[in-house]
């Protein structure tokens, strides 16, 4: 089974953020932590291991998570929250999706038991605010606004025979700011009610229930499968966002639109495969 074609913007936390740390640092200790170019294959696998047709329940998982252990201090933990995050995107279509069409997809005895599970905030993992799942998704493509969470000097970048990564680690802090930043400027040209202000200021709602501590990652994940080791070498969206934003913080919107343009253009055709999947 490949890599899902999908991007991820995670954030790691110290394991003093959650209620059982003991539980994350030996977690981190014992070496089972999976690695992020694995991890989604490895969840696929395990979710179509446990999932039937019908679904009569949201199925059980093992405590996982991506772990960035640098040896100093607390280990810094992803949690993947399978169990909740199903529930929730289960009553999220049931909420979006006319009532005969969810009821073909969910039988009542499923959604009865995910509303259980967010109801019960599915253990330790999370925190108080519901919406804090440690990682959000992306299928076929990088949503623009995640490239404001990062810089370019926050780029690593790895090219090897079956093996390839781009992903960017920042602190929250500077992930923030970031934000903020963007936010302000496109807001002060475009105005509050700009749909991209928007989408800046609820990613930045979401930073905002994380530990001060936490590291931001932008990870490719399966979408550097499709990209040539050129095409690897030469991205540079996270560049063209800043570019576009130093052009609107300096008054010149046209130079702005020129880079805000070449990334819609760059990532629109990236798009579209989804849509012939």
């Amino acid at each position: 089974m490949h890599a899902p074609n999908a991007s991820y913007l995670r954030v790691y936390e110290p394991a003093r953020a959650f209620a059982d740390p003991g539980y994350w640092r030996a977690y981190a200790a014992s070496g089972r932590a999976v690695d992020p170019l694995e991890g989604p294959r490895i969840r696929r696998e395990a979710l179509y291991e446990r999932i039937g047709w019908p679904w009569r329940g949201v199925p059980s998982f093992g405590r996982e998570a991506y772990v960035i252990d640098r040896g100093e201090g607390d280990p810094l933990v992803c949690p993947w929250n399978l169990r909740y995050r199903i529930a929730s995107a289960a009553l999220e279509v049931r909420r979006l999706t006319p009532e005969a069409v969810a009821e073909a997809l969910f039988p009542p005895e499923f959604l009865s038991s995910a509303a259980e599970v967010v109801a019960l905030d599915d253990g330790a993992d999370r925190h108080a605010a519901p919406a804090d799942a440690h990682e959000h998704v992306a299928s076929w493509s990088v949503p623009l606004r995640w490239f404001a969470c990062v810089r370019p000097e926050d780029r690593e970048l790895v090219i090897q025979p079956g093996l390839s990564l781009l992903r960017y680690r920042t602190p929250i802090a500077k992930s923030r700011t970031g934000l903020a930043v963007a936010r302000n400027l496109v807001r002060s040209e475009f105005g509050d009610g700009a749909e991209l202000a928007e989408a800046l200021a609820e990613t930045g709602r979401w930073l905002d229930g994380f530990h001060r501590d936490s590291i931001v990652e932008l990870d490719y994940g399966g979408l550097v499968s499709r990209l040539a080791p050129d095409e690897l070498r030469d991205e540079d969206s996270v560049d063209l966002t800043w570019q576009a934003l130093d052009h609107l913080g300096a008054s010149e919107p046209e130079e702005a639109q020129e880079c805000y343009a070449r990334l819609v253009d760059r990532w629109r055709d990236r798009r579209l495969a989804e849509r012939l999947n």
